[in-house]
């Protein structure tokens, strides 16, 4: 039985998750971090802790083939005790004691004195939500990838596809329908590139930031150096392929998370971006300007079996406001922490999970309604040729150019909530005084028309083969222009 329906009803779209945001995976990346840092102690000179290679293969192995049994140990240890070891009531401390343990059974006994030395939780903790905010990153770019390569694909397939504007609602100077998908993918592509170039800060310096046990202990150390090679330089914490970590100097006893408020900000943009998408989706299916494959088997309504709802995209709208409105919670909260520390975070952050489920679950079912659409190129046109009157603001600009006196209020007097047709606009054209307007200007008049006034909408379309995902160092999402 599941409470969350990303763990249950939507399962199926959050599995590559689950090793990533679960319980499982945070408990994996704590004893990652700590075996990790253990494997720097024992690579520093003035830290006395040598460490062979067979040593630290053993050490490899730990991180390498922990499983599930072995975090079911850890939660034991921390709920009711295990292995002869009382109950912790304290997570980190469980995964610690958990590590003497394995550390005997390895043959590295003599070792545990300097498994978290001079560490607090938060030292683990901030390292591990990072990586677990590396790989879970990493995991949504392939579905945000396959949303712009859609959008692509229609912004070059439609860009000369003439298609009724609508603001306010009513009917607007024309455009293009791969035009405005193109908009989509632009804006898109802009906030993926942002979100390939954060840092999020991650912080090694003891209890109250100051360094003061690990000084204490060894002050012939260059522990600030030592922090920073380590989250830095990548022999420890690997960077992921879209986000990497960059160290913090100065923090109280937690990294103020400044850096998650500025991941999940871009986040956010991207999702509401795509938010717009579903909705114009939606509206255009709504018109029957776009169409929706009806599938074998499936059923639209329990009541009217006429219905081919848009589900996907209705489904796609609620999961990515979900996700925003708790990453807009996140931002508010977490880098707010009373004094040097509190631990009202820690239960935000294992929020990260739910969050990121509600992204997948909504790219996944945008990307399933982008393969059962296409547009009716027919009602699109017949929707622009019965609006001749969006050709007034080409009228009266065209006779403004030439100097006709109140062109605005002359169209505006024949127009304005009127419903008029084309032979009412060339009647009016007919009319216009050949003082001002002369025959040329008139016929080049009468010559547009509502499925031709689009203005430069088809060369606004980027021309790329529509088959080719760029990605360049300038563009490492894959997303370019």
């Amino acid at each position: 039985m599941n409470i969350s329906p990303v763990d249950g009803r939507y399962e199926r779209y959050t599995k590559p998750l689950r090793p990533i945001m679960s319980e499982f995976g945070l408990i994996k990346y704590r004893i990652d971090v700590m075996v990790r840092y253990f494997l720097a102690l024992g690579q520093h000179d003035g830290i006395p802790l040598q460490l062979g290679q067979a040593d630290v293969e053993a050490l490899e192995s730990i991180i390498h083939a922990f499983a599930h049994d072995d975090a079911a140990s850890i939660k034991q240890l921390e709920t009711s005790g295990w292995n002869g070891i009382p109950a912790t009531n304290h997570d980190l401390k469980s995964c610690e004691l958990w590590l003497r343990w394995k550390f005997n059974q390895i043959g590295l006994g003599g070792h545990v004195e300097w498994i978290h030395f001079g560490c607090t939780s938060e030292d683990v903790n901030n390292i591990a939500y990072g990586l677990m905010l590396r790989d879970a990153v990493d995991a949504l770019i392939e579905p945000l990838r396959s949303i712009a390569d859609w959008l692509r694909d229609w912004a070059t397939q439609f860009g000369q596809m003439p298609m009724l504007s609508r603001t306010h609602g009513q009917p607007a100077t024309p455009t293009t329908l791969g035009k405005e998908f193109a908009v989509f993918r632009e804006r898109l592509r802009r906030q993926m590139q942002q979100m390939a170039t954060l840092k999020v800060a991650l912080k090694l310096n003891g209890a109250s930031g100051n360094y003061a046990a690990m000084h204490a202990a060894l002050p012939g150390v260059d522990w600030p150096q030592f922090a920073q090679a380590f989250v830095e330089d990548g022999t420890y914490l690997r960077k992921g392929a879209h986000i990497s970590f960059t160290f913090n100097p100065l923090t109280t006893q937690i990294e103020p998370h400044d850096t998650y408020a500025e991941l999940f900000a871009v986040i956010m943009r991207i999702n509401t971006i795509l938010v717009d998408v579903a909705q114009d989706m939606w509206r255009y299916i709504s018109d029957e300007w776009i169409v929706q494959k009806a599938v074998s088997g499936e059923v639209g309504s329990s009541a009217m079996p006429h219905k081919v709802n848009p589900i996907n995209f209705e489904n796609a709208e609620g999961n990515l406001q979900i996700a925003n409105w708790l990453m807009e919670g996140c931002c508010r909260k977490l880098p707010v922490s009373r004094l040097q520390r509190d631990l009202s975070d820690t239960t935000v952050a294992r929020m990260f999970g739910t969050i990121f489920g509600h992204c997948v679950v909504g790219y996944e079912n945008l990307r399933t309604g982008m393969k059962k659409v296409s547009p009716d190129a027919g009602k699109i046109r017949q929707a622009l040729l019965d609006h001749p009157e969006v050709l007034t603001e080409a009228y009266q600009t065209i006779l403004r150019s030439k100097g006709y006196p109140n062109a605005y209020d002359a169209l505006k007097s024949l127009s304005r909530g009127a419903k008029i047709t084309l032979a009412d606009l060339h009647a009016f054209v007919d009319g216009l005084d050949s003082k001002f307007i002369d025959e040329e200007t008139k016929k080049r008049m009468k010559e547009i028309t509502p499925d031709v006034y689009v203005g430069l909408a088809p060369s606004l379309v980027p021309r790329q083969d529509p088959k080719t995902r760029l990605a360049t160092p300038h563009d490492p999402t894959g997303v370019g222009r």
